[in-house]
C-alpha cells in the first residue's frame, strides 16, 4: 500500500535505506512516541532520516490510502445522513458525530507514563466519526 511512496529513489550517492527499515522506523515512531534520535540510534541513522521516512510516510498516507477510505459525502448522500439522524435522534442538522475510547494496553516499560490516561491506567485513544 505504502511501498510506492517509501521506497527509495533510483539516484542516490550514498547507499539507501532499505524500504523495510524504512517502514520499520515509522512503526517505531507511531507505536513508541520516542523521540527522532533514539529511533535513530536503534537504527543506526541519522535523526533527520528518522523525520524524513516520517514525513513521507504522513504525506503518502495523506495523498494516497486516506484519500481513497476516507471521503465527504455527495450532497445527496448528506442530506440522506442528515435525514436519518433526524429520525432515530430527533436532532435535525446533524450528519455525524466524533467519539472516542480508551483500549487498555500494556505500555513499555522506559515510556510507562505516555500511556497514562485521565483515569489513571494506561490505554490507547481511540477516536473516530
Amino acid at each position: 500500500m505504502m511501498e510506492r511512496v517509501m521506497e527509495p529513489c533510483e539516484v542516490t550517492i550514498r547507499t539507501p535505506v532499505p524500504t523495510g527499515m524504512r517502514v520499520a522506523m515509522v512503526l517505531y515512531k507511531l507505536a513508541s512516541c520516542a523521540e527522532y534520535r533514539v529511533i535513530a540510534n536503534q537504527f543506526g541513522v541519522h535523526k533527520s532520516t528518522v523525520k524524513k521516512m516520517v514525513y513521507l510516510f504522513y504525506h503518502g498516507m495523506v495523498d494516497s490510502v486516506i484519500k481513497t477510505l476516507i471521503r465527504v459525502p455527495t450532497l445527496e448522500e448528506a442530506c440522506a445522513i442528515v435525514e436519518r439522524f433526524e429520525r432515530t435522534h430527533s436532532i435535525p442538522q446533524i450528519i455525524g458525530c466524533v467519539d472516542g475510547s480508551h483500549i487498555p494496553c500494556l505500555p513499555p516499560s522506559d515510556g510507562y507514563r505516555d500511556f497514562i490516561n485521565r483515569k489513571g491506567w494506561p490505554s490507547y485513544i481511540l477516536q473516530g466519526v
